[in-house]
């Protein structure tokens, strides 16, 4: 039976899982382990599927890479999203991100692979564009309301502070796969939330 065949739904359902079964492998074999034999093997699915659902295994790579990063992202998001005044919403996007490094240890290597991977692969790059991009908005835009409301000082730049807030992220992620027992993540976030806020204070 070919994928065009199956009932309704099975096609999806093997989509998700050969991006499932990409994380899996990249996660327990690296790159280099993660061939097509690999990933349909454990998908349970022909290797056909591969290139039915995605034209072609870089392709499914890039998918499963940037399902990993909006996965780590998507707690912080929903807060940044929500209708919470900004300085509430700036405390709970730190506490949605210090859950999401907890949570996403395992994973922060492939959140890191994307990352590395992205200038050579043009469909992996647009996505995280578009993803980053969003978080840098939404940043942005509540750093400026707090700026126009006085909470934060006028000398605080809201597009450059959250281009600086993202690499900080990004930062706290590279060590702490590098130096799992010598980084503590909650600590390095608690400890740049206290700097701006003590910049706010002695600025009045």
């Amino acid at each position: 039976m070919t994928e065009s065949t199956r009932a309704p739904g099975a096609g999806a359902t093997t989509k998700a899982a050969l991006v499932e079964a990409t994380l899996a492998c990249l996660a327990e074999l690296g790159p280099s382990g993660t061939t097509s034999r690999a990933i349909a093997g454990r998908a349970g699915a022909n290797l056909a599927a591969i290139t039915y659902h995605f034209g072609s295994k870089d392709a499914l790579v890039a998918e499963a890479l940037l399902t990993s990063v909006r996965r780590w992202l998507e707690p912080v998001l929903t807060v940044l999203r929500s209708d919470d005044e900004p300085t509430t919403r700036t405390v709970r996007a730190v506490g949605a991100l210090q859950a999401s490094l907890a949570d996403a240890r395992a994973t922060l290597p492939l959140h890191l692979g994307a990352l590395t991977t992205a200038p050579h692969n043009p469909a992996l790059r647009a996505g995280l564009d578009e993803l980053l991009a969003e978080v840098h908005g939404l940043l942005a835009g509540q750093i400026a309301e707090q700026v126009a409301s006085g909470y934060l000082p006028p000398w605080v730049e809201p597009e450059a502070m959250a281009h600086l807030l993202v690499a900080l992220a990004d930062g706290i992620a590279l060590h702490a796969v590098l130096q799992p027992d010598a980084v503590d993540p909650d600590a390095v976030i608690a400890q740049a939330l206290a700097l701006l806020l003590a910049a706010r204070g002695r600025d009045r």
